[in-house]
């Protein structure tokens, strides 16, 4: 729905939930118990209405169907101060006469990648549901004692991971059969229980209420619900399996063997993210209670069933005895293969459906290079999976909302996607995250948010991230709201500068990259970083000088130059200067702009051609997490030293995640060429159409789909095409495509004021610009309209 409701402050629906939980408060904490909820409501109906909206709530998560018709989920994730609320039309799905309204709860009672609990305060804080509609409607649909209410026949077993929750468990016998049945008089239906915050004798039963102060309206459309037809790899196999309470600790013991139990395996045709189904037909008595476990990853192990590390995901559903039964598992998850195994003679039928952010299609580029437009698409695909409630590492291992892992998909989405609603999302939510001394917490509204300390250097990435939404979509306002969050980031970096005049033992996980960057008491590519920042943080409206820290930045950088090596160094500690050298620091100064003039093209080429260089030097991919987590060394191999690695010569290669700042660092220096080249070394997995956390790694250790890899997508639009923005919100652009052997180019950008076209051929440049704009291309000022430009590449 639009946001044409004006909905009152104070809501008429009541928190409810199908038992009240003995009170807490801060001085009496009680137990916080993951627990699945069904809640109803029957109501009849005799004039179908052209609209009937609802807001809806939730502590934690919902899903509401209206006569067996999902209307929507939710809420979006956030602190919990802020519990979401969403606004649904009831009235698609009305029938006149008798109709049902059933949301299917879930409170996960540990806090997890996407979710925190609030404090427990009366009997609110563990577990809840509030729905409210507009008193002048016709039906009053507001949540109290006339709703049901019974325990869902969901469950979970085992104790989860870092990266998700424990599976779930779906009993089918204990499934309403006439769920969304007016008639259903299913017995264990009992009337919901209102339950409320209570403090100092204020009593809250409906929103906003505390512990959820602070509600907000969701900002952003509904996920899609996209039907993906899964293709049967293989059926009937033959599996042994010791069964288990757990479905994953089942399935690290599956193999292909004489049976009893059989598997299918399933493929999505690419990775993607939504929630997984099962059809079963066939079971009878014998069957009832039996397991029909599902589990799901990037990969094929060697055997051909699926790798579900590093997830990990599994589910499990009790069959009925049923003809035909189905279920879809309640939380979404990010994959390619899926494999079934349950007994013999039952048929399961594997279903999908993908849950992501909404883009609209238009977004193009095509140059003659069909690995670079493959590397478009596949870069614009990665976010379109790693793009939900919020922007997310990776859809297949957490889902958390990481303030770093956001920057490169931010740049791709306001360059694929005229909808600028989930970007301005996440940076309002990545904002709240902020911890007391001025930082912001590494991911959003999530477990990592509260671990006692964060990675600082991503409270510089999203000043970088504010400071591309403002360019590309002319938010004032907004900008202006953020900026006292920006100047607190600023001001916390600045107490932590040394006698050095640097950065010095910045508290917390600088985390830099997957690579083995030197680091010490002074971490170089840490002051070059902040150095970029505060050049951000300049070009937002308001801004105060900072002229004066990014010049003590400079000054102080020289302690780190070696001019024998043409390069800077990487860190400086008790141990003296380092002698490792690496892409991040170099490119990462060459970003900042506090590499002298006479510099440059001798650090350029120590940072991408040291084979060149009279010391012969080579650039070394080090090891990465996903090399270090089969040994258990994720949390120290970084500050080891890497393996074949010649200090004095040899050069560490970033990863894909920092390629951004590298490709940033080229496009202010005039190398487009360096950017081609440093896109060709990225690896397409084929069929996955997404591309992955690191140059490579084995199945089961990294993401086969990662958004910080999703840069390609934004540099081949604005490096390669070369269409940007010079002024806020596009009102003055420019376009001057990448000369050299790409052949024809084109591409399509969204824009606030309409989509811009660039088609570019031997001889000439033609563009489209939308009304409102205007801008400089090859140098050739034009308005808005269509335009020619002659043009020699040979001569640019």
């Amino acid at each position: 729905m639009d946001d044409s409701v004006t909905w009152p402050h104070a809501w008429r629906g009541r928190w409810i939930w199908d038992r009240r939980p003995s009170e807490a408060f801060w001085w009496r904490p009680t137990p916080l118990d993951d627990r699945f909820v069904l809640l109803r409501r029957r109501f009849e109906i005799e004039d179908i209405p052209n609209s009937l909206p609802v807001r809806v709530s939730c502590d934690a998560r919902y899903v509401l169907q209206m006569n067996g018709h999902i209307v929507g989920r939710g809420p979006v994730r956030g602190e919990p101060e802020h519990l979401g609320w969403d606004e649904l039309d009831l009235a698609p799905w009305l029938m006149a006469g008798s109709n049902v309204l059933v949301a299917l709860c879930r409170f996960y009672g540990a806090p997890g990648p996407w979710w925190l609990p609030a404090s427990p305060l009366g009997t609110l804080g563990r577990g809840s549901f509030c729905l409210d509609a507009l008193v002048d409607h016709t039906v009053d649909l507001v949540t109290d004692e006339r709703w049901e209410a019974m325990p869902a026949a969901w469950g979970t077993a085992g104790r989860g991971n870092m990266h998700a929750f424990p599976p779930e468990i779906v009993d089918g016998a204990g499934l309403p059969a006439d769920l969304h049945e007016p008639t259903d008089l299913d017995p264990r239906w009992a009337p919901a229980v209102v339950v409320s915050g209570r403090g100092h004798g204020t009593v809250l039963d409906r929103p906003p209420a505390a512990p959820y102060m602070t509600p907000l309206r969701r900002p952003i459309p509904q996920l899609t619900r996209i039907p993906v037809e899964p293709t049967l790899v293989e059926s009937e196999i033959p599996v042994d399996v010791a069964m288990e309470a757990d479905p994953h600790a089942s399935w690290t013991g599956v193999r292909r063997g004489s049976g009893p139990r059989v598997a299918s395996v399933w493929d999505l045709g690419g990775i993607t993210i939504g929630h997984v189904g099962l059809r079963i037909r066939g079971a009878t008595a014998e069957h009832a209670g039996e397991a029909i476990d599902v589990v799901g990853g990037e990969d094929l192990r060697e055997d051909g069933l699926p790798e579900v590390a590093p997830r990990e995901w599994a589910a499990r559903y009790r069959a009925a005895d049923r003809p035909e039964q189905s279920v879809t598992f309640f939380d979404p998850i990010g994959l390619r293969y899926l494999a079934v195994h349950g007994p013999a003679g039952v048929d399961v039928e594997v279903t999908f459906e993908e849950a992501r952010y909404p883009r609209e299609d238009g977004a193009s580029f095509s140059c003659a290079d069909p690995q670079l437009n493959q590397l478009w698409i596949e870069g614009m695909r990665t976010v379109d999976v790693c793009a939900t409630d919020a922007f997310t590492d990776c859809p297949g291992r957490e889902q958390r909302a990481w303030v770093s892992d956001a920057y490169p998909q931010i740049l791709v989405a306001l360059t694929t996607n005229p909808d600028q609603r989930l970007v301005r999302h996440h940076l309002d939510l990545t904002s709240r995250s902020r911890l007391p001394g001025g930082l912001l917490a590494g991911a959003a509204g999530c477990d990592f948010a509260r671990i006692g300390f964060t990675m600082p250097e991503y409270s510089l990435h999203w000043i970088r991230s504010v400071a591309a939404y403002w360019r590309y979509s002319g938010d004032e306002g907004f900008a202006r709201r953020m900026l006292p969050i920006a100047e607190a980031i600023i001001e916390r970096y600045e107490l932590q500068r040394g006698p050095s005049g640097l950065l010095e033992d910045f508290p917390g996980w600088v985390f830099l990259d997957w690579a083995q960057v030197d680091r010490d008491t002074v971490t170089a590519t840490h002051d070059a970083l902040y150095a970029a920042a505060l050049a951000a943080y300049a070009s937002l409206p308001g801004a105060a000088d900072v002229s004066s820290q990014t010049e003590q930045t400079r000054v102080a950088f020289e302690a780190l130059w070696d001019e024998e090596r043409g390069a800077y160094v990487d860190a400086i500690g008790d141990r003296g200067r380092s002698r490792r050298m690496s892409q991040h620091t170099n490119g990462s100064a060459l970003l900042a702009g506090i590499v002298p003039a006479a510099r440059v093209e001798r650090v350029l080429r120590r940072m991408t051609d040291p084979a060149s260089l009279s010391d012969a030097g080579r650039m070394v991919v080090t090891e990465t997490s996903a090399d270090a987590r089969a040994e258990g060394r994720i949390p120290t191999f970084q500050y080891e030293p890497p393996v074949d690695f010649d200090e004095e010569c040899d050069v560490v290669a970033a990863q894909p995640w920092f390629c951004r700042f590298l490709h940033e660092a080229y496009d202010a220096l005039g190398r487009p060429d360096l950017i081609v080249e440093s896109l060709r070394r990225w690896r397409m997995i084929p069929g996955n159409g997404t591309l992955q956390e690191f140059w490579d790694a084995e199945p089961g250790r990294s993401s086969r789909c990662h958004g910080w890899a999703s840069s390609p997508t934004y540099d081949l639009t604005t490096y390669v095409l070369g269409a940007r923005p010079v002024t806020p919100g596009w009102k003055t652009l420019r376009v001057d495509p990448v000369p050299g052997a790409l052949g024809p180019l084109s591409g399509h950008v969204p824009t606030p004021h309409g989509w811009l076209t660039v088609e570019v051929d031997e001889g000439e440049v033609v563009v489209d610009l939308p009304a409102g704009t205007q801008g400089s291309v090859i140098g050739t000022d034009v308005g808005a309209g269509r335009s020619r430009i002659a043009w020699s590449p040979d001569e640019r």
